[in-house]
């Protein structure tokens, strides 16, 4: 049986459906030639195996994959990033699973995406045609493309100038290799102790990602000779699901004088001060703070939340940029200037965190960081939120499953996890992995 994928960029102007520039198969391959970079079959294998973990999830039964995928180009460096494969039902494309291009990227699969990003015609063939490219800036929330002037884009959708001034994005490791001592200091990197940490919790982890590409390099005979209804067979709707995926945990590192009151009484408020209180929970009589609740009384606590809600006021407040009426200033006043928030860990960066940067301060400086989760990337008017981390973990996934005639064992990927703390919007305790939210995190320092 074979399969055919329904978007031909060659359609008229005038066909309502979407234009979906897939590579072409000769531009695939000469990628795949290049050692650095992931086989667009390999990645597609992996993309089919998180297509199979998300059915149920994200409802996409009766789906498949796009046979080629769409190429996501580095801006600054014109190079290959992702690979994006759309998610199709009956002809109809409903989402779309994201892989790395560069195998230093990270692991396989970066984005699990319940919408499909649209393209004009006229951009779609420009795309088919090599004339323009898919750029990385503002992905996977928007689609850009290169526009008529060099350093310039447009959105893939409407073909309007897109003038938005995005950071740019920075790997921890490059940061740390470029940055000078002034914005080493500015992002909370003070001591050379501290920069020595963060040097080897980066180089740790691109270790671990090496050892796992040449893992999959030794598969990837195997994944090549597989037929498109070898992989229905083991990845469709109706396969027989002999896959094992197992979790397990290890380095798990908790602040116990936060861990242990997570789940002590407290007034529902907002999520600015319910941090702070709770912060200040954890420091105890070491805060400064009158009144701090040294035990779980229901009534005590709940009047001490409301006390500081009631101090800071309600509504949303600024992270660490100003004195006065943000989490910073707030903190510095309700302990006297005993406690601070220290800056980003890297260039602010609207998608990026690091979560090595945040185990390792944590465990340093055996204080939590308080994170600025953003909204998610489908529902950008989702609203900011913040929350308490008070401890980290890896989470070790390995994959075991019979493919026809071989069988996969393969450590797939490490990832850390951070124990939040939360005012109840998106729960009140619990380990959160990698999601669609992304956030932003400042660390509370001691003066």
């Amino acid at each position: 049986m074979g399969y055919t994928f329904p978007y031909d960029p060659a359609v008229s102007e005038t066909d309502k459906e979407p234009l979906s520039p897939y590579a072409d198969l000769e531009t695939l391959e000469r990628i795949a030639s290049d050692h650095r970079y992931v086989h667009w079959k390999v990645a597609r294998f992996f993309a089919l195996n998180e297509l199979d973990d998300s059915r149920a999830d994200n409802g996409w039964e009766n789906t498949w994959l796009s046979e080629y995928p769409l190429i996501i180009y580095h801006a600054d460096t014109g190079a290959p990033r992702y690979y994006e494969f759309r998610v199709i039902r009956e002809g109809t494309e409903i989402g779309a699973i994201t892989g790395v291009a560069e195998k230093t990227e990270g692991i396989p699969i970066q984005f699990v995406l319940p919408f499909a990003n649209e393209l004009a015609g006229e951009n779609a063939r420009a795309v088919t045609t090599g004339s323009k490219k898919l750029l990385d800036t503002a992905y996977p929330g928007r689609l850009l493309m290169e526009g008529a002037t060099l350093g310039r884009s447009v959105d893939a959708a409407t073909g309007a100038e897109d003038t938005t001034v995005y950071p740019a994005g920075m790997k921890g490791a490059d940061f740390l290799e470029t940055a000078s001592q002034e914005q080493l200091a500015a992002f909370g990197i003070s001591t050379e102790e501290l920069y020595q940490q963060y040097r080897s919790a980066e180089e740790e982890k691109l270790r671990e990602l090496a050892v796992f590409w040449e893992e999959v390099d030794g598969l990837t005979g195997n994944i090549l000779a597989m037929s498109e209804e070898e992989l229905r067979d083991t990845f469709g709707d109706e396969a027989a699901q002999a896959r094992g995926v197992s979790t397990s945990y290890s380095d798990t590192y908790l602040l116990n004088d936060w861990y242990s009151k997570e789940k002590w009484a407290a007034a529902p408020g907002y999520c600015g001060p319910n941090v702070i209180a709770f912060t200040m929970l954890g420091l105890g009589t070491k805060s400064g703070h009158p009144g701090i609740p040294t035990t779980n009384n229901k009534s005590q606590l709940e009047a001490y939340y409301r006390a500081v809600e009631s101090r800071m006021g309600k509504g949303p407040k600024l992270y660490y940029w100003f004195d006065g009426d943000s989490l910073d200033g707030w903190l510095r006043t309700l302990t006297g200037g005993r406690y601070r928030l220290g800056a980003h860990w890297g260039i602010p960066l609207i998608l990026d965190h690091s979560w090595n940067a945040i185990n390792a301060s944590i465990r340093g400086n055996t204080l939590p960081a308080i994170s600025l989760r953003w909204p998610k990337i489908e529902s950008p008017a989702g609203g900011f939120h913040y929350r308490t981390v008070i401890g980290t973990r890896r989470a070790n996934t390995s994959l075991s499953f019979k493919v026809l005639w071989w069988t996969v064992r393969l450590p797939l990927w490490s990832y850390g996890q951070y124990r939040m703390h939360d005012n109840g919007a998106d729960g009140q305790y619990w380990w959160e992995g990698p999601s669609l939210y992304q956030f932003q995190a400042a660390r509370v320092i001691k003066n």
